[in-house]
């Protein structure tokens, strides 16, 4: 199809031979060079040499390959963050994933652990990791206090204090001799080195003379060992020991029971006032079968109570005053052997230790403990009223109340 703009025509008029005009139609087709970015449009900018295209063309086509770049730039940019937070979500997903698989493995492992000991038939409790599980005490026995000779006992396990016997044990009583377990306790934890020897004072006997106090039988001016000291309370319940020790340790016995109270007083009993370190009666000197239960327990945590407080029979070292020692008999394991009673009950029970005291006021007393079935108990008992301090009764009483342990 012809384009006006491709060419141009224009008409000729010549005379003919006979004088006709003749009519000639030259058509040029005056083709000029188009820019080819033009197509079929006819484009009147001039053309480049190089590519056969205008310069307002080139100048459009080189905006638009600008616009071109600019795209792709920001599609690739766009391109690195994407895969960036793709990349960072999966990381922090796979370490939630992990973090939750360590949990679940500790908590599989600790549920096996406890599986191992206790019965699986138990349901798993849902609670966190972090959280402390206490275990459920297991129940205990209940003995009857029926045929007691003495007016208060109290029988606990020794491993949680679970109450097994209560006849008023948490009633205001003398303890007697049953304090010289503090003055042991204070003594072990304020004078480590058992071989250390300390010398008697002379001018405690006078005192202890006018009282009728039981003694070890250490001289004025003796220099025993700390051990032989502790031998000395807790074996013959010696009061020339304990105010020995009590001088050592507190500077006076004054000293010395400032600290028994503030001691009962961060083992939590409540009920108990000390006012000397023998258990020497004064009204305002107490406790309860509770409370010296609890001080019991606290001592058997140490190895070197429970050495001297389960031994029948100990020699001291040999001094100048006692050439070849002294011979030191327990006031209660001593009297099962002089009454021809055993320490090994017909149920299983062992008699181990204790500690006896006796005072007019106070009545026959014993803080004991025993073991039975792998558990270990501790008794107090307290006021059987009898005429002498032979502790008869008060033993009888803790072989009864063991022989009751099933």
């Amino acid at each position: 199809m012809w384009n006006p703009f491709e060419g141009s025509f224009f008409v000729l008029h010549i005379q003919n031979w006979s004088g006709g005009p003749i009519l000639i139609m030259f058509i040029l087709r005056l083709r000029r060079k188009s820019c080819k970015r033009a197509g079929n449009v006819l484009c009147f900018e001039r053309i480049k040499k190089n590519g056969g295209i205008c310069l307002w063309h080139k100048k459009k086509k080189n905006k638009r390959r600008r616009r071109q770049f600019q795209q792709k730039v920001i599609l690739s940019v766009l391109l690195v963050i994407i895969i960036g937070l793709i990349g960072v979500l999966g990381y922090q997903m796979q370490k939630n994933e992990k973090k939750q698989t360590d949990g679940n493995a500790s908590a599989s492992s600790s549920v096996s652990s406890s599986s191992l000991v206790g019965d699986s038939s138990e349901p798993i409790s849902d609670s966190s990791p972090e959280e402390e599980i206490t275990p459920t005490p297991e129940p205990v026995q209940q003995i009857s206090s029926d045929g007691l000779n003495s007016q208060h006992a109290l029988l606990v396990r020794e491993s949680d204090l679970a109450e097994m016997m209560n006849l008023g044990g948490d009633e205001r009583i003398y303890p007697a001799s049953m304090t010289k377990i503090m003055t042991a306790l204070l003594t072990i934890e304020n004078l480590p080195d058992l071989n250390e020897t300390i010398t008697v004072p002379e001018d405690i006997f006078e005192e202890l003379t006018a009282q009728d106090a039981s003694v070890a039988g250490f001289n004025p001016y003796e220099q025993p060992t700390v051990r032989d000291l502790l031998y000395g309370v807790l074996l013959p319940s010696g009061a020339d020991a304990c105010e020995t020790l009590a001088r050592a340790v507190g500077g006076s016995e004054e000293g010395f029971v400032a600290m028994m109270n503030q001691k009962a007083e961060e083992l939590g009993l409540t009920n108990t006032h000390f006012e000397n370190c023998t258990g020497l009666h004064n009204d305002n000197h107490y406790s309860t079968c509770r409370d010296i239960a609890v001080l019991m327990s606290e001592c058997l945590k140490s190895d070197t109570f429970r050495e001297i407080v389960t031994r029948e029979v100990y020699t001291t070292e040999a001094t100048a005053s006692h050439p070849e020692g002294i011979t030191l008999y327990d006031t209660m394991l001593h009297r099962f052997t002089s009454y021809e009673m055993s320490t090994t009950l017909e149920n299983g029970a062992v008699i181990e230790g204790g500690k006896t005291g006796f005072t007019d006021e106070a009545g026959q007393c014993l803080v004991s403990f025993a073991e039975y079935g792998g558990e270990e108990y501790i008794l107090v008992t307290a006021e059987a009223m009898t005429d002498s301090g032979s502790a008869v009764d008060s033993i009888a009483d803790a072989s009864t109340v063991y022989g009751r342990l099933q």
